[in-house]
């Protein structure tokens, strides 16, 4: 695993405290995820194309050594799975740079007073920024069960294959072709998912105008499951079998099918990894205030940092910039963010959208609402639209302390998806 420091010795002055503490926020978080990750046994983004060896070995011959071999259908969906968690991953935004408070300087009362406003979005983006020379650091956590595919219960996903490859089945006499060629392979495959995401972030303002920010994402991962592969004859007239090499074939099992020597292959696994994964450095903007919108652009870069093939991090780095809109009308504030991830092939780019508002119940509670949306430029057809709804809180209980909570609830059923994604966040305005 790799470890890469964002904040060096003789690249900047001699920090002032509250960026002392910000650094070590960030550097304690790295040392945590250092000591507790644990290399997985092979990468997590293999674990399921090397079921049954990566192979269906098949022969006319029980008891036969494999004289056929393909890819099993199942293992084909989850052939990208890093590419497919993307849209998973971007579902746990990194904490907003926008800080609950802002100050403003009061000739009357010659010293800063706190504007008022709502303590801000939990997932998006406002327009304005934190003010010279303030500082937040912050904590959150995302936790995803994640439940479905494409539409299909990771519990309970299962494809149909021919049994025999063409290429064998054509090298068959015409009898035995057409004896064989309506057998077939049903691979199902019971599996669960979890992703645990961690964020250490700080952001400074530079001037009223400029943010800056750093963010450490620390992650948990566990992948569980265990699949079945048995050969059906429909025609009941002459069966295929797996061949004597077949990683996991059953050869004395039970019930109506496995029961007969060579016709099912079992496996399994129960793989996690956890560590650092990438780190984000972003800067945003405040170009424009109008009566009618706040105006920022913003600009995000992705160093992958993390272990992509153990699912940790993106794999190559990423450019994300956006546009964002907000404004405070009384209680409420309405906000829009637009955004593209720009990645190479093997993460594939993305669009990437969040529209809400959130309104201050009280001086200590805000509420919000967001819908978010991403959609995949890729070859697969997964991850094509993603969206998201959310609802969320945050309170402020004392000082400049703040605690926030919220969930997402899927809308639709494209990509890798959990029924209820969590999340939880803590900041500090300095």
């Amino acid at each position: 695993m790799r470890l890469v420091s964002c904040l060096g010795p003789g690249l900047v002055p001699a920090p002032p405290p509250r960026r002392i503490l910000a650094a070590r926020v960030l550097a304690a978080g790295a040392l945590v995820a250092a000591l507790s990750s644990a290399a997985a046994a092979e990468d997590l983004s293999d674990v399921i194309p090397n079921l049954f060896g990566g192979s269906l070995g098949t022969t006319i011959g029980q008891d036969g050594v494999s004289r056929a071999s393909q890819e099993p259908e199942l293992a084909r969906r989850f052939r990208d799975l890093p590419a497919v968690l993307a849209a998973g991953r971007s579902q746990a935004p990194i904490p907003s740079a926008t800080g609950a408070f802002r100050f403003g300087w009061d000739a009357e009362l010659d010293t800063f007073v706190r504007s008022e406003q709502s303590l801000g979005p939990a997932l998006a983006e406002r327009a304005t920024t934190l003010g010279k020379g303030v500082l937040t650091i912050g904590y959150s956590y995302t936790h995803s069960d994640f439940d479905t595919l494409e539409g299909d219960s990771l519990s309970n996903l299962r494809t149909t294959q021919p049994a025999l490859a063409d290429d064998f089945l054509e090298s068959l006499p015409a009898g035995d072709r057409e004896m064989f060629s309506d057998d077939v392979i049903e691979t199902s495959l019971a599996m669960s998912f979890r992703l645990d995401l961690f964020y250490l972030s700080a952001a400074y303002g530079v001037t009223d105008d400029i943010d800056v920010s750093v963010a450490l994402a620390i992650n948990s991962i566990r992948m569980r499951g265990s699949a079945t592969a048995q050969i059906l004859d429909p025609g009941d007239n002459g069966s295929t079998y797996f061949g004597s090499d077949q990683q996991g074939v059953i050869r004395n099992g039970t019930g109506p099918i496995c029961s007969e020597a060579f016709r099912c292959a079992e496996d399994s696994f129960d793989e996690s990894a956890s560590g650092t994964g990438d780190v984000y450095l972003r800067g945003k903007w405040n170009f424009a205030n109008t009566p009618w919108a706040d105006l920022a652009t913003a600009a995000v870069l992705t160093v992958p940092t993390g272990n992509g093939d153990d699912l940790l991090g993106f794999r190559d780095p990423t450019f994300t910039p956006w546009i964002i809109a907000s404004r405070t009308f009384g209680r409420y504030s309405p906000h829009a963010n637009l955004g593209y991830a720009f990645r190479t092939g093997r993460d594939v780019s993305q669009l990437q959208w969040i529209v809400g508002a959130d309104a201050r119940a009280t001086n200590w509670l805000t509420v919000g609402a967001d819908f978010l949306g991403y959609h995949d430029d890729n070859r697969d057809n997964s991850n094509d639209d993603v969206i998201q709804s959310a609802l969320g809180a945050k309170i402020n209980p004392f000082g400049q302390f703040v605690l926030g909570a919220g969930i997402q609830l899927p809308l639709n059923r494209d990509g890798l998806r959990a029924d209820i994604v969590y999340t939880g966040q803590i900041e500090y305005t300095f």
